[in-house]
């Protein structure tokens, strides 16, 4: 295999590697991390230029082997035609050519898979992210309903004590009232009738 290939069957292998630790069920706290990672690689111009460059190199390789293999197309296959049949014997695969179809077949599946798992990884990262992010709402949200009821606590107690004060006010307003009503009866000459009005 060449340096070329060499790299790309890595880059491959890599990519499985961050895949797998992307869709590992991790604890909260570790994700966490992996996302703010992946935030930072994706602010990062010198990431953006490299994953760029990358992207066209592998789509160029991809597009060079369909070529190769459309020109092979057309030749048929040295093993699979019988002894018999010697109709078109120019029209048949070499053994170099076998081997040039092989390593553009090999080359085409590497490539392409390289181009699926990027695509993948960006996908199932955007994922990862929306996942942390509803965690850490969900986690901050219980610790603040902690919060919030320890603060209620305190709030429904001052309202209790302004609610007690208040029925202490309407029971010295009552007596006031019934006070003023008995000496309002005393010195009115219809007594009955305020008396009644107070019923």
């Amino acid at each position: 295999m060449s340096i070329q290939m060499s790299l790309v069957f890595a880059t491959l292998i890599g990519q499985m590697v961050v895949l797998l630790l992307l869709v590992l069920p991790l604890p909260h706290p570790i994700r966490a991390k992996i996302v703010d990672i992946t935030w930072v690689l994706q602010k990062s111009q010198n990431f953006k230029v490299g994953v760029a460059f990358s992207i066209i190199l592998l789509v160029l390789q991809f597009l060079d082997c369909v070529n190769r293999l459309k020109r092979i197309s057309g030749y048929s296959d040295p093993f699979f035609v019988s002894s018999n049949d010697h109709r078109n014997p120019t029209q048949q695969l070499t053994y170099d050519q076998l081997a040039t179809k092989f390593y553009s077949q090999r080359n085409l599946y590497l490539s392409g898979a390289v181009l699926y798992l990027m695509l993948a990884i960006g996908i199932v990262i955007t994922i990862v992210r929306k996942l942390v992010k509803k965690e850490s709402e969900y986690r901050s949200l219980l610790a603040g309903k902690k919060t919030k009821y320890e603060s209620e606590d305190g709030e429904v107690e001052k309202y209790k004590q302004l609610i007690s004060l208040k029925e202490q006010d309407i029971q010295a307003f009552k007596k006031q009232l019934r006070g003023l009503q008995t000496a309002y009866d005393t010195l009115s000459p219809e007594e009955q009738k305020s008396s009644k009005k107070s019923d």
